[in-house]
């Protein structure tokens, strides 16, 4: 019984020394503690919702003992207090600032750990004001850039966390931020009661972040109550005519009525969807595949347009009206200039023929294969167009003046080729994309619909 009493209170004088330790930032006694007894960090946070040593650290901004403690123990970093807060919660409710940034390196998945409501550091930096909570929120969305679709139990991102507080500037580093990421639909996200950033902007009375939402934002869209950003702004109005004016319903008589998810699902796939599960784009190791080979192919077929089969020939044949070359006047077939390909007749049309749909399937698929990531991609289509039209040119002109009439076939052939393959899936996503865009989900970002197969932003 003496042992264990003097054992308890050995445990209990470590426990003391221990605070001692992080109230000092004493990162040797720390380790000289957890040498005399190795569970001693485990045992000071047994149970799920401890406020382990970490916590402490945090809380009182001791960041040479918080970090080794946070390489010691990671499990710490992510855990929870009784009070739903974890280590980097603590310090930004302390304005800790150093040891938040040196939690943040330490793990940037850090900054999407959700505490109480579900609010994580990034909802906790947008909320509040101050300069070193925006350079803060900064730096967390370029630290972590899939934490800005972290949501809290309300459903709310960031964006509407910062509007609902009325935070501008938070607002506008986060809005900025946006659109150099091109995550700008997130905007269009809406919480539990369906409300977007729009709504609450209005519903706040915030004339500035209105007039930049509105570009960006649909105007006709409703929460779950059936009310458009314009009907808030009529049920709470304030005296600013230009808002309201741009509030107003964008009017156009060819405007479909929106489409509920479930009757999105129920209604028979899209041509864009056929077309990718058909080719087999929906698998991302088939896209590796497809465009590994679609390359190759492009490049075999591009170079035996300019290395055809026989060559060129290299000098020109005399005129017609000489006597040496044609003295009976029988010989005009085979009249050539120098450069043009020595191939004629119906192996010429058949080796152009075959190499010109082998590579211009080639290129169609690679184009295709970006198709669901438009308009990112646009760019992608313009060089395939340029591409399509170099390869044609340079096939065509090389034809002998004795072939003029098939070669102008072929440039016809060319330009439906390059229609098919280049245009017509171009006008099958618009048509996808204007469906996906009626979309009203309550709540629910549908964005990963566009074609994008369900990709998740790992956290």
């Amino acid at each position: 019984m003496a042992r264990g009493l003097a054992q308890k209170e050995d445990r209990e004088a470590r426990e003391t020394r221990l605070q001692q330790a992080i109230a000092h930032d004493d990162v040797d006694e720390l380790h000289n503690l957890i040498g005399e007894e190795h569970q001693l960090l485990d045992r000071q946070s047994r149970g799920p919702f401890q406020n382990t040593p970490l916590h402490i650290a945090a809380a009182a901004g001791k960041t040479d003992v918080a970090m080794e403690m946070a390489i010691l123990k990671p499990s710490f970093a992510r855990k929870l207090n009784s009070d739903g807060y974890s280590p980097m919660h603590l310090a930004l409710q302390h304005e800790n600032y150093l040891t938040v940034r040196a939690l943040k390196t330490f793990d940037p998945k850090l900054i999407r750990v959700r505490g109480r409501r579900g609010m994580t550091p990034l909802h906790f930096v947008a909320e509040k004001e101050g300069d070193n909570e925006l350079e803060l929120l900064a730096e967390f969305l370029f630290a972590c850039k899939p934490s800005i679709k972290d949501l809290t139990n309300q459903g709310e991102t960031a964006v509407h966390i910062a509007v609902k507080n009325g935070n501008l500037n938070a607002f506008n580093v986060l809005f900025g931020w946006l659109k150099r990421v091109n995550l700008i639909h997130i905007l269009k996200w809406k919480d539990h009661s369906g409300n977007t950033v729009l709504h609450i902007a209005v519903l706040k009375k915030q004339p500035k972040i209105i007039k930049q939402l509105i570009k960006y934002t649909d105007v006709n869209v409703e929460n779950s109550q059936g009310d458009t950003a314009l009907k808030i702004f009529e049920e709470n109005p304030w005296n600013d005519q230009e808002v309201a004016k741009k509030l107003q319903p964008k009017r156009c008589s060819t405007r479909e009525p929106p489409l509920s998810l479930s009757k999105f699902f129920s209604s028979p796939l899209t041509s864009l969807e056929k077309y990718e599960f058909f080719f087999g784009f929906g698998d991302e190791t088939a896209r590796d595949i497809i465009l590994l080979v679609s390359t190759l192919i492009a490049t075999a077929t591009y170079q035996a347009a300019l290395s055809p089969p026989g060559g060129y020939w290299q000098d020109s044949s005399p005129p017609s009206n000489s006597s040496a070359a044609n003295p009976n006047g029988t010989d005009t077939e085979n009249l050539h200039q120098a450069g043009d390909i020595i191939m004629k007749g119906w192996s010429l049309y058949f080796f152009s023929i075959v190499n010109s749909m082998a590579f211009f399937t080639s290129i169609g698929a690679i184009w295709a294969s970006a198709i669901p990531l438009l308009p990112r991609t646009n760019m992608v289509c313009i060089a395939m167009v340029i591409l399509g039209t170099a390869f044609s040119y340079s096939l065509v002109s090389q034809f002998p003046k004795s072939e003029e009439g098939p070669a102008n076939l072929l440039r016809g052939f060319y330009v439906s080729l390059v229609f098919a393959g280049l245009v017509i899936p171009v006008v099958v996503w618009r048509v996808h994309a204007g469906i996906i865009k009626r979309i009203d989900a309550k709540g629910r970002p549908i964005d990963t619909l566009l074609g994008s197969n369900g990709r998740k932003c790992k956290p």
